[in-house]
C-alpha cells in the first residue's frame, strides 16, 4: 500500500440543498472560519516575514526525501512571492538549490547543474514549471511558501483541540485540525493537487494540521501531516518569524537568467 502511494506523496464542502430565504442577519461564523479570516487578514496587513521549513516524504520503507528551506516571503494581492534556499536529502545525498518565486515565474539555481556560459538561473513559467511546482507542492496545496496554512479551511477541516503553547518563547494558541481530503479536493483548483487529495482519501490516508497564532491572530507556525495506518508518511512544518520586517525579494540579474526550455537536457 505504501509503495503504491509513493508517487503522490513525493510529488508533494458543503452539501447542496434548497437555498434558505434571506434573513436579516448572517449566521455566526464558526471558530475555524474566524481563525482563517484573521490569519488571512494579518498576512495581508504585515506582508513580509522570514521563514524556516522542514519537511519529508516517505514510502514507509527505504525511500525518504527530506528538505530544509530558509528564506523570506512577501504577501502580494496576486499571491506569495519569496526567495529561498532549499536543501534536499535523499539516500544520504544532498542537493542544494536557490529559488525566487516572482510574478513572471520561478527562478531556480541548482548547485552543480550544467548551465549555458554565463548563466546561473533558469526561469520556469506556467508552460514548463511542472517539475518545480511539484517540488513546491511539498509546502502544501498552494505549492508556495506557507501553504501549510491552506489546510486552515472551514469547508474541509474541523478544530479538534485548542491550547496555549509557546513557540520559541513566543506566546501562542495552538489549534489542532482534522482535514477531510475529499472536501479539500473539491476546494482545490489545481487538477493535479485535486487528484492527489482524492487518491489520499481512496487509500485511507488521513490529514492532520496544526496552526499556532499569536494574540493578534498572526501565524507563528503551521504544519500538516499525512498519516497512513498511524504512521506519518509526509509532513511539512513552517516557522514564521519577524512578520512585518523590511525584507526584499530580489530578482536575479537578467544577464544570468535563461528560459528553462533552453537549459541543457
Amino acid at each position: 500500500m505504501l509503495l503504491a502511494l509513493m508517487p503522490l506523496l513525493l510529488v508533494a464542502c458543503t452539501t447542496g440543498g434548497e437555498v434558505a430565504p434571506p434573513t436579516s442577519s448572517s449566521p455566526p461564523k464558526g471558530d475555524l472560519a474566524v481563525l482563517a479570516e484573521r490569519i488571512d487578514q494579518r498576512r495581508s496587513e504585515l506582508k513580509t516575514a522570514r521563514f524556516h521549513t522542514e519537511g519529508f516524504a516517505s514510502d514507509g520503507a527505504s525511500t525518504e526525501v527530506r528538505n530544509v528551506v530558509d528564506g523570506t516571503l512577501r504577501q502580494e494581492p496576486e499571491g506569495v512571492r519569496g526567495a529561498m534556499t532549499m536543501t534536499m536529502t535523499t539516500a544520504g545525498q544532498n542537493r542544494k538549490m536557490d529559488m525566487v518565486i516572482a510574478q513572471e515565474g520561478i527562478y531556480v539555481h541548482v548547485d552543480g547543474a550544467p548551465m549555458p556560459e554565463g548563466k546561473r538561473w533558469g526561469l520556469y513559467t506556467s508552460g514548463n514549471n511542472g517539475e518545480v511546482t511539484a517540488l513546491l507542492r511539498g509546502f502544501g496545496p498552494g505549492a508556495t511558501v506557507g501553504a501549510e496554512l491552506d489546510y486552515v479551511q472551514p469547508r474541509a477541516a474541523l478544530i479538534v483541540s485548542k491550547a496555549s503553547e509557546a513557540v520559541d518563547g513566543v506566546a501562542a494558541t495552538r489549534y489542532d485540525l482534522v482535514v477531510d481530503p475529499l472536501k479539500m479536493a473539491k476546494i482545490i483548483k489545481d487538477s493535479d493537487t485535486q487528484l492527489q487529495h482524492t487518491q489520499l482519501a481512496e487509500h485511507g490516508v488521513t490529514i492532520n494540521a496544526v496552526v499556532w497564532v499569536d494574540g493578534e491572530g498572526t501565524p507563528v507556525k503551521a504544519e500538516y501531516r499525512f498519516e497512513l495506518d498511524g504512521k506519518v508518511v509526509k509532513q511539512s512544518t513552517t516557522r514564521f518569524m519577524e512578520w512585518g520586517g523590511t525584507f526584499d525579494v530580489p530578482l536575479p540579474p537578467a544577464a544570468e537568467v535563461v528560459p528553462a526550455d533552453q537549459l541543457p537536457g
